[in-house]
């Protein structure tokens, strides 16, 4: 996974359907939200970083639940819309 800025992942997340929960010490918390239901699918960032390096985004990849780098890539560089990721988490089984 390549570096990416923290707001320019949290831009993302916000047009895929996730949403910042009430803010908690030092960290941000985004949840995926489907019809309105908050679901298991959750990742944080910290107020201190910046930008994410490979080892920060390989774990956002795994909180997001992607298998391969190139599909999370996608996701984050956008021409993975929010319907085929909430598919592929359902053909995955995190979600129903």
């Amino acid at each position: 996974m390549k570096p990416r800025k923290t707001k320019d992942i949290q831009k993302v997340l916000l047009k895929k359907g996730f949403e910042l929960n009430p803010e908690k010490d030092h960290h941000q918390f985004y949840f995926l939200v489907i019809d309105g239901k908050k679901q298991a699918i959750k990742t944080y960032f910290s107020h201190s970083k910046n930008e994410y390096g490979k080892s920060l985004m390989n774990q956002i990849k795994n909180q997001l639940k992607f298998k391969e780098n190139s599909k999370a890539e996608d996701f984050f560089d956008c021409p993975m819309s929010k319907e085929q990721y909430i598919e592929m988490l359902k053909e995955f089984g995190e979600i129903k």
